[in-house]
């Protein structure tokens, strides 16, 4: 091949530059449900992005945006993104370390990295693994100094997750609440239902009803998730004010869906949200085999398992299972970090 490309006069060298040419002139790269969309962006916000693909400018709203890929980035950015999809945000930061930026690096990548390097912080913090501190400065200081990027919505639910996790569920409401003033109905009602779980964890069970109520209410298409999980959350309620069987109807009717069978988040809650129920209720076993549900099957969704794990704690004793008691109290600690006395 090499002599067949010097006797038409063309080297290696040229080859490499027209397949860069070509390569270049793909552009950014905006990933939209199935659709692919290729030119240059250039304007974003934190709504809307606008991208230039010839003749006529398009304006795509973040909301629908999966992932975009700037033109000219780093080959191991493609890479860190794999990785955080499917949640290996060890990986992530890994990868993240072995990626050079110089004065010549697009401010917009950048921005991508500082965002794949603080999320993925800030997940393995909420999962027991890192600083909450650490990774809430890192998502904090994002969105700070990226207020027009379109990640800010993504890392402000993260600053309001790693806030709940310290405790600090009024804190944490103010960024829910800066999540319920996007255009959008998806994200008004994943707001609402995170602001009405806060307020639960808070025992302030009056205004997480009126939250959850609020958010049952609304009218969204697509993923029911938001809903599902105001449904539970209202459940919890209940379970709280004594109504354990209109709970447990809720929590069933959600259950028999087949097609929640891989959504951990809303099975984890359930699940969870059921043996709080069959405990109030006095039904212990039936309690026991509803969180080993979380413990066994549905545990990739940390706070469901914490909740579940330390309801084992206490409730394996009661069924003369001390040593079970013992192994969940050492998951608690090893796992995220929690001390758990095991009684008999």
């Amino acid at each position: 091949m090499r002599d067949a490309l010097k006797k038409t006069g063309v080297t290696f060298v040229t080859v490499a530059i027209c397949l860069f040419a070509v390569a270049s002139a793909w552009g950014d790269v905006i990933r939209v449900g199935s659709e692919t969309i290729r030119g240059r962006i250039t304007s974003m916000t934190r709504t809307e992005v606008v991208v230039n693909m010839g003749t006529t400018p398009r304006t795509i709203s973040v909301n629908q945006i999966q992932t975009i890929e700037w033109d000219g980035e780093p080959a191991l950015l493609k890479s860190v993104r794999a990785a955080f999809e499917v949640s290996r945000y060890e990986d992530v930061m890994s990868i993240l370390d072995k990626i050079k930026v110089d004065d010549s690096t697009r401010p917009e990548v950048r921005q991508d990295i500082e965002f794949y390097r603080a999320a993925a912080a800030a997940h393995l913090a909420l999962a027991g693994s890192g600083s909450i501190d650490d990774a809430g400065k890192l998502v904090a200081n994002f969105i700070i100094n990226y207020p027009n990027n379109y990640h800010y919505w993504e890392a402000t639910r993260l600053v309001a997750e790693l806030l709940r996790a310290k405790g600090s569920v009024d804190k944490a409401i103010e960024y829910y609440q800066l999540i319920a003033q996007a255009p959008w109905p998806e994200y008004k009602a994943q707001a609402g239902a995170a602001i009405g779980w806060a307020y639960l964890e808070a025992k302030k069970m009056s205004e997480a009803e009126k939250a959850f109520d609020q958010v049952i209410s609304l009218q969204v298409s697509g993923d029911d998730t938001p809903k599902l999980l105001a449904i539970i959350g209202k459940a919890r309620c209940l379970i709280a004010q004594g109504q354990t069987d209109q709970a447990i109807s809720m929590i069933q009717d959600i259950l028999k869906r087949p097609d929640l069978v891989e959504n951990a988040e809303v099975m984890g809650r359930a699940y969870t949200a059921l043996g709080l129920a069959y405990r109030q209720a006095g039904q212990i076993k039936q309690a026991i085999m509803a969180f080993l549900h979380v413990d066994l099957i549905y545990f990739r969704d940390a706070p469901s398992h914490i909740e579940a794990l330390q309801n084992l704690v206490q409730l394996w004793p009661q069924v003369q299972h001390p040593e079970r008691a013992a192994e969940a109290a050492r998951v608690l600690k090893e796992q995220y970090g929690r001390e758990v006395a095991v009684t008999n």
